[in-house]
């Protein structure tokens, strides 16, 4: 308990504004405080190691980004190095005026992951930029949307950082997810009906993308979101710069498709 208070009085309080805009993007969630406060010398630990590696990584691959999806290198998205409270990895959202990537120290794994996730988090940035640019806004609880905009990011990460162990471009070094990927390349056509017969429950995201489960497995719609996208045939540029309601079209056609 004192370690949590001391938490808030001292670091949360000393940066209000990051905070705010932090929960806002991840709907106030705080329910890894515990885990968070009862690890914090492993985590210490993880975060001295993170920052370097993590900001050099972001001042590699951020601008590489927007010469992936032809867009001008300004504005670029607000990198935010924080710790959380094992809430999210990444997020992204608003930093007063600003499109803000949050990337959360405490979760770092690996280098070699953590390159593809600053990659995946930082395209969704360039994506919010190219939206508003564009007169448009993301739609929320849309399943459709959610296929296409993680799927286009899982694009993006594999442009950017090619080559990377198949199971990193989904998991971000998390040695206990190997055996995901197989029991997805199994059973892609199972999630591809299951996704097309959800598209219009908005809870069912949870189920694909968050903490839901499907057969024992979390986030399964990662792995069908980039198989759909890249199944659309379109180039990164092409693909960033589709309005929403296209984008959300292209996503049902391809899945009744199948």
């Amino acid at each position: 308990m004192r370690r949590e208070l001391l938490w808030k009085s001292h670091y949360q309080a000393a940066n209000v504004d990051v905070f705010r805009a932090f929960d806002e993007a991840t709907g106030g969630e705080q329910g890894g405080m515990a885990a968070m406060v009862r690890e914090l010398s492993e985590i210490r630990k993880r975060v001295k190691d993170a920052v370097p590696i993590m900001t050099e990584m972001i001042e590699e691959i951020d601008p590489s980004l927007a010469d992936l999806l032809g867009l001008a290198p300004d504005p670029s998205p607000v990198h935010v190095l924080m710790v959380g409270t094992f809430t999210t990895n990444s997020v992204v959202g608003r930093l007063g005026d600003d499109v803000a990537v949050f990337h959360c120290l405490e979760w770092f794994q690996s280098p070699e992951g953590t390159r593809v996730l600053v990659a995946h988090e930082g395209s969704h940035g360039w994506h919010e930029i190219a939206l508003e640019q564009a007169g448009q806004t993301a739609p929320d609880d849309d399943m459709a949307w959610m296929v296409f905009s993680e799927g286009l990011a899982t694009q993006i990460s594999r442009a950017a950082v090619p080559d990377a162990p198949e199971i990193d471009y989904f998991w971000y070094g998390h040695p206990e997810a190997q055996d995901w990927l197989p029991w997805c390349q199994q059973h892609v056509e199972e999630l591809r009906k299951h996704v097309r017969a959800a598209l219009d429950i908005p809870e069912a995201i949870e189920t694909f993308f968050g903490g839901g489960l499907v057969d024992g497995k979390w986030r399964v719609g990662y792995y069908l979101a980039d198989r759909v996208v890249a199944g659309l045939g379109k180039s990164l540029p092409e693909l960033v710069a589709m309005s929403v309601d296209d984008a959300r079209a292209a996503v049902r056609e391809a899945l009744e498709r199948a």
